[in-house]
């Protein structure tokens, strides 16, 4: 299966807290870490909500028996994205599938997924704070899915094990009344044993697992009134959602060392402490 490139030495070399160089700045009072960690916890939200989306969208496109997911890939946020996949499906052996047919032998699903488009959404974070952006969306994701099974004749699929990486080209526009921000971003995610429990009319959310990004954001603030006054900074952030979801699909989203709440179902980050 394909695999994303290992991540780029300048990425791996320290996920800290966001302190970075300033590269140029005309007014450094411009520069909010607060923000910036307000603005990345919105979009990466946004973006791992998807992901667990699309993960659940491989079993769909697969045709996988009970793989209706209880909510969409976008949510309910303008937007335009479009989705390719290509599939390989193995059996308990490791040999290729051709066809993935007859699905009852395919005990392994390797999808290669690739997306573009736009995203556009308001969300509130830290302290009640209000987030709105919009941006391009050019991403890549390799899943490999295993299938479960249990020790019973006929054996029973009992759950579904999703894991790979995905990488992520995004840049952000965010409006605020004095100063404007755009983000450039190149994030790396790692998806570490997502877990769904069969069958998904009763375990519609990951029971376990994590998905850890780690993000590179050029970040460019400027006044409004001024737009010769701007600074930007490169920020090495860390992201980080653990499973399982409670039943309404809230989980723990960590950025750096501040804990919120992300609902896969809206793709909202609040409660940031």
């Amino acid at each position: 299966m394909k695999r994303i490139p290992s991540m780029p030495v300048f990425m791996a070399a320290a996920l800290v807290s966001l302190t970075a160089c300033e590269k140029s700045s005309t007014s450094p009072s411009l520069f909010d870490n607060t923000q910036v960690t307000a603005d990345v916890a919105a979009s990466s939200g946004d973006a791992i909500a998807i992901m667990v989306a699309t993960m659940a969208g491989n079993e769909l496109a697969a045709a996988l028996p009970a793989a209706g997911a209880s909510f969409d890939v976008l949510g309910t946020r303008d937007n335009s994205l479009t989705f390719n996949r290509i599939r390989t499906c193995r059996d308990a052996t490791g040999a290729v599938v051709a066809g993935c047919t007859p699905l009852s032998s395919v005990t392994e699903i390797d999808t290669h997924v690739s997306f573009d488009g736009s995203r556009s959404f308001t969300s509130t974070v830290t302290g009640g704070s209000t987030v709105s952006f919009s941006g391009a969306v050019h991403r890549v994701l390799d899943d490999t899915l295993k299938r479960n099974f249990d020790t019973s004749q006929p054996p029973v699929e009992t759950s579904r094990t999703h894991s790979g990486n995905s990488s992520a080209h995004d840049t952000s526009s965010y409006q605020g009344p004095n100063v404007s921000r755009f983000h450039a971003e190149a994030a790396y995610d790692s998806i570490n044993a997502v877990t769904w429990n069969l069958p998904r009319s009763t375990s519609p959310w990951p029971v376990s697992g994590s998905i850890v990004r780690r993000d590179s954001v050029g970040a460019t603030f400027t006044d409004n009134t001024d737009p010769t006054k701007s600074v930007t900074r490169e920020l090495q952030i860390r992201i980080e959602v653990d499973f399982p979801a409670d039943a309404q699909g809230n989980v723990v989203l960590k950025i750096n060392d501040k804990t919120c709440n992300l609902n896969l179902v809206t793709h909202r980050v609040t409660d940031c402490q």
